[in-house]
């Protein structure tokens, strides 16, 4: 459950806070688990983001665990990585306030931030990425590891989530589409959503909001994670396959079970806007 100050502060702010909602022994597990996968992938490397990956022949400096930026799906393999966040009783009743009884999974990954080479995510309303009719599916980001203002804690914009959909732009070299940054190049109120490990951050998928470099000595583990009520998924124009979380109130743990909509067909989203007149803003 969430409590009132909780609700207040989403509705106001547009995200909170659940303070230790996951215990120490449950994230010790899921960070030997990710390591383990990172050092001994076997059969399972289709979990991982190439895009997001030191490609071969290129920072051949870094530790081999440094190289890793992403791992895409990984809990839909690893029983401790599911049960321990996406199915996490404690998890699960806060969504649950959120989006009723009958939950799935719609996105799920790990995001790696290493010391020193820990690139930066471009300001973003999550609802723009994905360009579909969910805006009130639940976002959030949990600490595996410390995350700080020193290695790159995600920034939030309160309230920016009133302002509904701003149109995206792909720049040149660009992570993936981002909001103008004549838009975002002078934001005043930008605070750090500075975690410990079990804490999660919620927020609307219409919030703005921005990962810095990592400059510091420390890396940083985190999982990101979308959740999706089933009427959600009936009506989805894009995603159509989904993960069971929830039944009628009650958690399903590992193996997810699979909710395919209509023909199961992924549909892209068109591309992102290059307006040369959008870019000069800048």
């Amino acid at each position: 459950m969430i409590t009132a100050e909780q609700q207040q502060q989403y509705q106001r702010d547009g995200y909170f806070i659940a303070r230790n909602l996951v215990e120490p022994a449950a994230i010790a597990e899921i960070k030997a688990t990710i390591l383990d996968f990172i050092d001994n992938p076997g059969e399972l490397e289709q979990v991982l983001d190439p895009e997001l990956v030191v490609q071969q022949g290129e920072g051949e400096h870094l530790s081999h665990r440094a190289k890793f930026r992403k791992l895409q799906r990984l809990g839909r393999y690893r029983p401790t990585v599911w049960n321990n966040y996406y199915a996490h009783p404690n998890v699960l009743s806060v969504i649950r306030s959120l989006l009723g009884d009958d939950l799935l999974v719609k996105y799920d990954s790990v995001f790696l931030k290493p010391a020193k080479t820990g690139g930066a995510t471009p300001w973003h309303q999550d609802i723009a990425l994905w360009r579909d009719d969910h805006v009130e599916a639940a976002n959030a980001w949990m600490a595996v590891d410390p995350a700080s203002t020193e290695n790159g804690c995600m920034q939030f914009l309160p309230a920016s989530h009133h302002g509904g959909l701003i149109d995206h732009v792909l720049y040149e070299g660009g992570l993936h589409g981002e909001l103008p940054r004549n838009l975002v190049a002078n934001l005043e109120g930008v605070v750090d959503i500075a975690l410990e490990p079990g804490d999660v951050v919620f927020w609307h998928s219409y919030m703005w909001h921005y990962s810095p470099p990592n400059t510091s000595d420390q890396g940083r583990i985190g999982m990101g994670a979308v959740w999706a009520s089933w009427e959600q998924t009936q009506t989805s124009k894009r995603v159509k396959e989904y993960f069971w979380v929830m039944k009628d109130g009650e958690p399903l743990p590992h193996p997810p079970e699979k909710l395919v909509v209509g023909d199961g067909r992924h549909v892209p989203p068109p591309p992102f806007s290059k307006d040369k007149s959008i870019e000069a803003g800048y």
